[in-house]
């Protein structure tokens, strides 16, 4: 149970990925969506068909075990509900919440008792809770969770056909893919750092894309220099189009869980520069395969991003070692890890 895998987000591409992988060809995967897109008529309506469907689905024994994938705020109350009442019908529940240690902290400071005490609730009732970073189990820990938790990563996707050489002639560019619909992919952090990068780096190609309507001083910017372009979202197909010509990818984030983004930048073996945030130095070693700098700093990010612009070998050296990180963090590394969690919980 999760979003759309069709609707994009993190959440909904690691979804997708457990759907194609080994698991599905394991198990007997039945999906259930829980939301379908932001309309709040349509979001009551596809919830409650939801919750509908794992009624029958559980009082007619269809199966053993259900999968509630999570974040916080809105989706933790709603996802909450359906553990209650999966368990109800006396199955076996995972809870999968892949938020950030950021996020999670937040939503507690924030959260009302009701809400708290349902979350909590939850948890307790769950067989197994599953979290995307060691950051955010502690976090959870933090916001009341007296149980244990497991690791298991998002996977990293698979991409084929690379050609470094194209890359390498090509001008250098970088990208962007937070948006600005969340404060806490750091859309205002990198707006912020370009007038000074611009002028230290002349010549770099700049793409931001993502969710939400970019700052006014954004679009100034754009439309004063042409190296400087805002897409907008992007699918599928104009996102592998642009991750394979980019050379740097930066993820100046204030909070993350076990970012989809950063997997995929990996995978296309760009060099990356990333914050120290929630699950991040999970995946990345700072000189080893990317950057590391501290959140909501631009000057720190200016200066990671032309360093990686005016040193070729150490852009090359860093998106080598990347893409080597993340064929650790393969799909069907994931898939097992998440097939032996089902084969004791049955």
């Amino acid at each position: 149970m999760g979003p759309d895998p069709r609707v994009g987000g993190g959440m909904s591409v690691a979804i997708r990925g457990l759907l194609e992988s080994e698991l599905a060809r394991t198990f007997r995967l039945d999906f259930v969506a829980t939301y379908e897109g932001p309309a709040a008529f349509r979001r009551l309506t596809i919830f409650c068909r939801a919750l509908l469907m794992l009624v029958v689905w559980g009082v007619r024994g269809s199966g053993r075990i259900v999968h509630i994938h999570a974040t916080v705020r809105g989706s933790a109350v709603r996802k909450s509900i359906c553990v209650l009442v999966a368990k109800g019908t006396g199955r076996k529940v995972v809870v999968h919440v892949h938020s950030g240690a950021g996020d999670i902290a937040t939503f507690r400071a924030s959260c009302g008792r009701g809400r708290l005490a349902l979350l909590r609730a939850a948890l307790r009732a769950a067989d197994r809770v599953l979290v995307v970073s060691a950051a955010s189990g502690v976090a959870l820990q933090d916001a009341g969770h007296k149980g244990d938790f497991a690791v298991v990563p998002n996977p990293a996707p698979t991409v084929i056909d690379l050609d470094p050489a194209a890359r390498r002639s090509a001008p250098v560019e970088l990208v962007f893919l937070g948006g600005f619909a969340n404060v806490v992919k750091g859309g205002e952090v990198i707006v912020a750092a370009l007038p000074a990068l611009l002028e230290l780096a002349p010549g770099l190609r700049i793409t931001l894309a993502g969710p939400g309507v970019p700052p006014a001083s954004l679009r100034a910017l754009a439309e004063a220099n042409p190296d400087v372009t805002w897409v907008g979202w992007l699918d599928a197909t104009d996102k592998d189009a642009l991750m394979r010509r980019a050379s740097i990818f930066a993820m100046p984030s204030l909070s993350e869980g076990m970012p989809m983004a950063l997997l995929e930048a990996m995978a296309y073996e760009l060099a990356i520069v990333a914050t120290h945030a929630g699950g991040i130095p999970e995946l990345i070693e700072s000189g080893r395969d990317g950057l590391l700098i501290e959140p909501d700093e631009p000057k720190a990010l200016t200066d990671a991003i032309q360093l990686l612009w005016g040193d070729p070998d150490l852009r090359r050296r860093l998106g080598q070692a990347a893409g080597d990180s993340a064929r650790g963090f393969g799909g069907d590394r994931v898939a097992a890890e998440v097939a032996a969690i089902y084969r004791v919980l049955a």
